[in-house]
């Protein structure tokens, strides 16, 4: 069956959704900032008392390898934020998800997009600095050499790992 079309707005409050759903399982304290917080969309106070803000960027496509982010995402790393990067897998499925520190999205997007910028391009030509910023979960082979040689490995110590945010 093929792939229905959602509302990219829709995606993302499915995402948002979610992700608040599991962190409430786990007995967190959590509100939906609904666009009202300019970089945080989940707000939460875990069992322990910890403030953890976080960025959810979700897909509905279970083919997906990567998530857009944009060059705001270089900045503004801080302990208690996180990004959850949410594959609802076309809603035939249990969601896949990672739960990754900003310092390691940050360094990581900052560094694959400055080596993708010294990468030539198409015919050879340099290629044009650009506000949109990708991360992999899964890297294509012709682009491996932008990721640190054991981000396969790395990525997957954030999967489903809620208990960092604990």
């Amino acid at each position: 069956m093929p792939e229905k079309k959602i509302q990219k707005q829709n995606v993302g409050n499915a995402g948002e959704y979610y992700l608040a759903a599991r962190l409430s399982a786990l007995d967190f304290i959590v509100t939906i900032t609904l666009g009202r917080a300019e970089r945080y969309d989940i707000l939460a106070i875990s069992p322990k008392g910890r403030v953890i803000k976080t960025s959810v960027k979700a897909t509905q496509n279970d083919n997906a390898m990567a998530f857009q982010l944009s060059a705001k995402d270089e900045k503004g790393q801080e302990e208690d934020f996180y990004y959850a990067f949410v594959k609802l897998n076309g809603f035939n499925k249990e969601p896949d998800f990672w739960i990754v520190p900003s310092e390691v999205v940050c360094t990581i997007i900052i560094e694959a997009h400055q080596k993708w910028l010294r990468t030539p391009g198409r015919n050879n030509k340099k290629h044009r600095d650009i506000k949109m910023r990708k991360l992999h979960i899964e890297v294509p082979v012709n682009e491996r050499h932008l990721y640190p040689p054991n981000w396969g490995k790395e990525i997957q110590k954030y999967y489903k790992n809620l208990n960092q945010m604990l």
